[in-house]
């Protein structure tokens, strides 16, 4: 008898409680009932928060930095996005960077301390010769520089 009250007895969680049973190995799933989470105390939560990251990543930030190596007049309607030709934005607009200007601010990124470094461009694909600039950007940082993105 005195074990079905102990099985029927609910088990109050908290974010703490959660937070310790998760670095002692627990992983939460989709049965698991989090809605305390709804009402908890934020500052127990961000408590908990901490004790996890604490755990698990340290006191490190992960640094990750982007250049826009084509900016503007893409063909795509994307309603948010002010480099869609389809918006009229002040956005600026240019064509493939050189490739010097690319290697400068990786060059910059890792004097900062960026851990990771990528090119990111308007439209949905780069083609041709502007593919080929991508292309020898990249292996020149991956050769010269610690912290670039492999494509």
């Amino acid at each position: 008898m005195r074990e079905e009250i102990q099985d029927t007895k609910e088990i109050k969680m908290d974010s703490i409680t959660l937070a310790q049973e998760i670095i002692d190995g627990r992983r939460i799933t989709r049965d698991d009932d989090l809605s305390f989470f709804l009402t908890c105390d934020l500052d127990e939560l961000c408590k908990g928060a901490d004790m996890i990251r604490e755990k698990f990543i340290g006191d490190k930030v992960d640094l990750c930095s982007i250049i826009n190596g084509r900016s503007g007049k893409c063909p795509e309607d994307c309603k948010y996005c002010a480099q869609s030709a389809h918006n009229h934005t002040n956005c600026e607009v240019y064509d493939f960077l050189p490739e010097e200007k690319i290697l400068e601010a990786c060059r910059m990124n890792e004097r900062e301390g960026v851990d990771r470094f990528s090119i990111v461009t308007a439209g949905k694909a780069l083609t041709g010769e502007e593919f080929d600039k991508a292309i020898h950007a990249y292996e020149t940082m991956k050769r010269d520089y610690e912290k670039a993105e492999e494509v």
